[in-house]
Formats: structure tokens, sequence, C-alpha cells
């Protein structure tokens, strides 16, 4: 009680003394004085976004399953960029959105194994990290801080391998270290060539489906995990370098996992990869420099501000505060608001104005004057010239005293387009509904349409016309020399190319008064009767067919019974449509085949052109006597697939033709053709004797003589694949380890790939 008395006591005291020291008016006088008053407090501000912006580039290291160590030497990373969007929540954490985008592979060498992979990945991936700096612990005034990182992820791969040279060979990894264009054991070996890796990744792993794990996605999540170091420039830019870890969920990435068969097995570890990079960050939320929003009034003491409302730089009497045409010419009349004068309300003013009575409303030229209806007409054409009409003639004559050279001859076509990947269902059925039509391979990855073959320019010209007025308003004439196609150069002029090189006799009079050969220009519905039959003999008899050029039409033009000669009807015999691209060798005896890829990534195969179902039904039958059983004919019109029904034809049964989608896999060829052998020796001459031990011991054994003239030893012949390796299985358990399963289609040696597509 006492000792609180005390307290009580003393604040009072004190509290007196305080009171007793604010009343005395000099007291407080010096006081203030003494002690400055504080500054008033700044208003607490929210969440401000300021944020900073980077780019940079770096490199994808994988590890997965390739290579023994399942990591990859960073010398032989691949190429990556970043970008990268930050937001500051405090002095040591940061909250970043990036994305990435780059190639990921490898490409692993075991000779003595065997194992010879590759692959190559487009990786695009986006996601979202928290980065601390340690700016909690470390100094306000530092130039350079270690950082770590943390975030999710997702991404997207997109793997193939490289398989096929640019010349189509697929690689054979022998013993020796080399690579050929047939097998160590080929019966043809003696004869291989030499191959070198181009490097070019051209098949889609999942596509090729070797281990069957189906069509797994190809995309996924990844935990990204990184640590590096933030150096400052200066107050607006910092260089970044670090390393991120990409954990990810997937281990498809190369296509390899524990489950694959044989020496491509892996580990049972996801695929990961790592970036290491180098970026630039912009702050774009910087504050304002101190002082730049204070101004002092010292400044403008002699500024004179009632002269500068009053200012007129053009001298056009309307001060420029109002003036709303800066810069007129002096002497020229204006209005309220300074521009010059316009009477007529055309648009162009008085000055430059060269008829300056324009009715009201009416189109007029940069100088004012009216536009008539031909001179519009003549500025568009002018602008769109897609008839040629303004462009210049150039015609190159192949001909040496006048006889053509053959060696020199070029080979005119349209080329309706180019495509690395597969045709949209809309384009590819606009594309079959052209009668002569063709489709060749530029490289693996790679096909160009073309439309006929002409032998001079002005009959190709004529010829991409119609098919632009078809809708291919990218069609294009080009040439063919070398097995390469060009550019031709453009047809049309003020001239009157009316004969290109002596081959427009039938061209430009087929049975057509009306046509126009003052110009060069078709004339309306004339063009397409003219188009396509410029210097071929084989179509002078088609008057109904336009364009009707192509060589592999077999000259059938005339109108059937059951589906009459309608415009824009295209039939064709499809063979078979396929997940996996198959060689020539499997459509051998296909003169005028056409391969497509569609967008969903099938390969169809068709043959034939008709516009008559009797015709497409015989050549039909033809292809049936060639193994092709599942064969079917496919209707075309003006752009567009349709039924048979639709296209005029009469079925003798219902149902004997069927109606198949365009997306549909379909498999054309008699299975029974698809023959698998074990084949277990190749020699010049008879076997060693040690050899010869072996062979008498297994049942079945045929000796076959190759086209290299080589004698060639099999075992067995199946229907299916998986007979045919338990067999070799068993064979190589005998010790005959050279044993390999070899295949053959309507008796042509072709791979096991495409034999298994065809057995499907």
């Amino acid at each position: 009680m006492v000792n609180r008395l005390r307290i009580i006591t003393f604040l009072l005291f004190l509290g007196s003394s305080v009171f007793a020291q604010n009343n005395d008016p000099a007291a407080a006088d010096s006081a203030a004085k003494a002690t400055p008053a504080p500054a008033p407090a700044k208003p607490a501000t929210g969440f401000i976004f300021k944020p900073t912006i980077g780019i940079g580039t770096g490199l994808f290291s994988f590890y997965g399953d390739i290579y023994s160590k399942h990591f990859q030497n960073p010398s032989v990373s691949r190429i990556a960029y970043e970008l990268n969007v930050g937001q500051r929540l405090n002095d040591y954490l940061q909250f970043n959105f990036y994305v990435l985008f780059g190639q990921l592979g490898a490409n692993e060498r075991l000779t003595p194994v065997g194992r010879n992979l590759n692959f190559n990945s487009h990786i695009r991936a986006g996601g979202v990290n928290l980065l601390y700096n340690f700016g909690n612990f470390l100094p306000k005034d530092r130039w350079a801080s270690p950082y770590i990182t943390l975030g999710i992820e997702s991404f997207e791969f997109l793997s193939k391998t490289d398989l096929y040279d640019a010349e189509g060979n697929r690689y054979n990894y022998w013993s020796d270290g080399t690579i050929r264009n047939l097998a160590e054991n080929d019966p043809n070996a003696a004869n291989a060539v030499e191959l070198h890796r181009d490097y070019t990744y051209e098949s889609d792993i999942r596509t090729m489906n070797l281990d069957g794990f189906g069509k797994y996605a190809e995309r996924s999540f990844a935990v990204p995990v990184g640590a590096g170091a933030l150096m400052k420039i200066n107050d607006y830019w910092t260089f970044k370098i670090g390393a991120t870890m990409h954990f990810t969920f997937t281990d498809y990435i190369d296509g390899v996992t524990a489950k694959s068969s044989g020496n491509r097995t892996g580990n049972s570890k996801n695929d990961n990869f790592m970036m290491t990079s180098f970026s630039l960050h912009y702050n774009l939320g910087l504050k304002k420099k101190e002082g730049l929003d204070t101004l002092d009034e010292e400044d403008f003491k002699d500024v004179d501000f009632f002269a500068l409302d009053l200012e007129d730089f053009d001298k056009d009497g309307v001060p420029d505060a109002k003036d709303s045409c800066q810069g007129t010419p002096a002497g020229v009349p204006v209005d309220a608001k300074g521009c010059p004068l316009d009477d007529d309300e055309d648009g162009v003013p008085n000055n430059q104005d060269d008829e300056l009575s324009t009715p009201k409303g009416t189109l007029v030229d940069t100088r004012g004057v009216s536009l008539n209806d031909s001179t519009l007409a003549y500025q568009y054409s002018y602008y769109s010239d897609s008839t040629g009409l303004f462009s210049k003639v150039e015609y190159h004559d192949h001909r040496v005293g006048g006889t053509a050279h053959n060696s020199f001859q070029k080979e005119y076509t349209v080329e309706l387009g180019t495509f690395k990947k597969g045709l949209p269902p809309e384009l590819m059925t606009q594309f079959l509904s052209v009668n002569d039509i063709s489709s060749s391979a530029i490289d693996d990855s790679t096909t160009i349409y073309t439309a006929g073959k002409f032998p001079d320019l002005l009959s190709a010209e004529k010829r991409k016309q119609e098919l632009v007025k078809q809708g291919l308003t990218d069609a294009k004439v080009v040439y063919r020399q070398n097995g390469k196609y060009y550019d031709a150069p453009k047809y049309g002029s003020s001239g009157n190319p009316e004969v290109a090189g002596g081959n427009n006799s039938n061209g430009s009079n087929n049975g057509n008064s009306n046509h126009s050969n003052s110009s060069g220009n078709n004339n309306g519905s004339n063009a397409g009767n003219n188009s396509g039959n410029s210097g071929n003999a084989s179509n002078n008899g088609n008057t109904n067919n336009s364009g009707n050029n192509n060589s592999n039409s077999n000259g059938n033009t005339s109108p059937s019974d059951n589906i009459g000669n309608q415009q824009g009807i295209v039939l064709r015999v499809q063979l078979g449509a396929y997940r996996n691209r198959l060689s020539r060798k499997v459509f051998k005896d296909i003169n005028d085949l056409i391969e497509i890829k569609t967008e969903d990534g099938l390969y169809k195969y068709l043959t034939g052109s008709f516009t008559n179902f009797d015709e497409a039904a015989k050549h039909k039958v033809d292809m049936l006597l060639k193994g092709y059983t599942g064969a079917f004919i496919a209707a075309y019109k003006d752009g567009k697939r349709v039924s048979l029904a639709e296209a005029g034809a009469t079925m003798p049964k219902k149902g004997e033709e069927p109606e198949v989608s365009d997306s549909s896999a379909v498999n054309g060829a008699n299975k029974t053709l698809v023959i698998f052998k074990v084949q277990v020796g190749v020699f010049k001459n008879e076997p060693p004797a040690d050899k010869q031990a072996q062979y008498s011991q297994l049942q079945g054994l045929t000796k076959e003589q190759t086209s290299a003239g080589l004698n060639r030893y099999v075992v067995g012949s199946f229907a299916d694949y998986k007979s045919a390796e338990a067999l070799k299985a068993e064979l190589v358990k005998k010790g005959l380890g050279d044993a390999f399963v070899i295949a053959f289609f309507n008796g042509e040696y072709i791979s096991i790939q495409e034999a298994i597509e065809l057995a499907k």
C-alpha cells in the first residue's frame, strides 16, 4: 500500500511539472525552437501492381531413360527460351508467371549391345513459381542476391525420332560402328552403302507405337525447382543467371520406359529436364524521381502566359490552343477550327481541289476529281489483279529451231499447296475433287500437291485460273526440272499472248465461238472449256469435262448411263488409309497412286480419276485382282465428299460399296498376301560346315534366291508377326543368334513395320 502511494505521488509531481512548463510562454517557445515538429506520417497504401518483365535464353538438358548414366552432357544440350512476368510481394518474395519453349533431345549409340536410340522433342511449358532472394537477411543496398524458386507448371512435348535420311533410306547400325542402308545380315549386305545421319527427326514416336503404349497424352505437369543469382545493373535492369530442374509426372518424353521391349528398356523413373539460363529483367514499376512533381514559382516568374495563349504558329488567325489543323499554308482561308475550307465537302481542301463543285456524296481521288464507274472498276481490277491483266508477260520458248529439246524442256504444273503436316478435312476433299491432282513427296515430312502436266506456260496458267475460280485461291504455276519445283514466270499483260510456243491450237478454238483471242484472257463461262486442253492430244474429244488433262484419267470422258455427265463429279478408288506411311513397294503396280496425309495423321492412298461410274467400277475390279481386297469407290463433288447415290450412281446391290469416313483408318490390302518368315542366314555360295550342321536339324528349312543372286535360308511361313517372333526366339535359344523376322507382301520384300500395318 505504501509503495502504491509513492508511485501515485511521483506521477502527480511529474505531471504538474510538465503542466507548469507548458504554461510558461518563454519555455514553450524555446522548446519549440529546440525540437522541430515531426513530419506527418505517409498515408498507408494498398497493393500496387508493379511488374517486371524478363526475356532469356538457355539450354535444355535431358535426364531420362536414354544414356547409360541417365543424364546428358551439357555440351550437347539444346537451346531454349524463356519469357517471364513477375510481381514483388515484399523485400524477399516475388511471384512469377513464365512460359518456356525450346527443344529437348538425346542421341544414344551403344554398338556392343545394339542399342541405338535418339529423339527430339519440342517443349512448350507455362507455369508459376515463387522466388525467394534472402532479402530479409541480406543488406538492402546489395548489388547481387542468391535465390531459390519453387513452382508448378504444365508442359507439352512432341517427340520424334530420326530413322531415315533425306533420301528415305532407313538407318541400319552395324557392329563396326557404321550406318548403312541395309541391315548387317541382309542378303545384299555386301552392296550396302554407308549413310550419315541428317539429324532430321521425321518419325513420330507415339504414332510408331513400338512398345504398344497406344495414344498416350503428350502433355503433363512438372514441379520446377531452381537456384541462381540476381545481379542489379541499375534501377531498371537486373541480370539473372541460374538453373532449374523440372521434375515431371511422365516417363514418355523419350518414348522409352521400364515397360519398353528388348534393348529399348529404360528405368522406372520419370523423365526430367533441366534448364540452365540467363535473362534480363526490366522493372516497369519504378517510382518517380523525388522533386519532379514539385515546381518552383521562381522558375516561371518571367513567363508571359497570356502571350502563350495567343500564340499562332501558322499565322492563320486561329490561336494554336484552338487550331485543329496546325501548319496551314500561308494565305489559305480557314474555318473557326483553323482548317482549310472545303466548300464541296468532298474531303479535299479548296487549295488542293481540282474540282471545286463536286456533287455531295461523290467519290473523289486525292485531287478532288470525281471517280466514275469505269475508273473504279479499273482501280479495283488493278488492286486485286487475279486475272493477270496488269502483270508483265514473260514467255520462255524451250525449243531449239522449232523442235522441242527434251533435255531442257520444262514440265509445267499448278501447285495447290505444300504441306509438312496433314491436310484438314475440308481441304482434303477439295483437293480430291480436282480430277488431275497428283502428289509428290519432297522429303519424309513434306508433300506437294499439283494439278495437271502441261508443255507450255499458257496452258498451265489457264488451268490455274480455273482452279482459282473453284476456290483454290493459293494455286500457282510452277515447273519441274531435275526433280525440283520452281515458281514459273507470271503470265499475262497488255500484250496478246494468243499462241504460246505454237502449242495452243486446241486450247483457243475448242468448239467455243464465244472465246476471245484478242487478249489472252478467258471470258467468264468459256474459260473452263479451254483450260487444260492446250497441247494435250489425249483430250481433244472432251467437250464436257473442263480441264480434264490428267494423264491418269485413262481417257474416260464419255457419259455413263447411271451417273450422267455431271459437272464437278470425280470418282476415285481408295486402296486404304493407314496410321503409318507405306513405301512404294506396297503399291509397286499402281502407276497413278495419290498419297494424302490427313490432319488426323492418316495416310490415304487412292488411284484413278473418273467421271464415269462404270469405268471406276472396272478400275476397282483391277485393284481387287491385284490384292487390294478392301478397295472401294469414293465420290467427290464441288470440293466435298458425297455418297455414291448423291453422285448419281445406281448400285446393283445395296451396300456393295461401303461408305467409309475420311477420318477412319482402313486396311485395303489382302491380309493373306502378308507373310512373315524367319531368316537364319544368307550366303553367296553354300553355308559353312558348322552352319549346315545346325540347319540340318531345322524342320521346314527352305532355300530362296534373292534378287542379288544370294542364297537365303528361311524357316516357317506365318500370317502374323507374333508367331514368327516366337519361332525366332526358339532359334536364338538353339544358337542361331543371327535369326530375325522378315516380311513379304505379294511376294515383294517389305519392312516389318509395313507388314504389321498391312496385317491389321
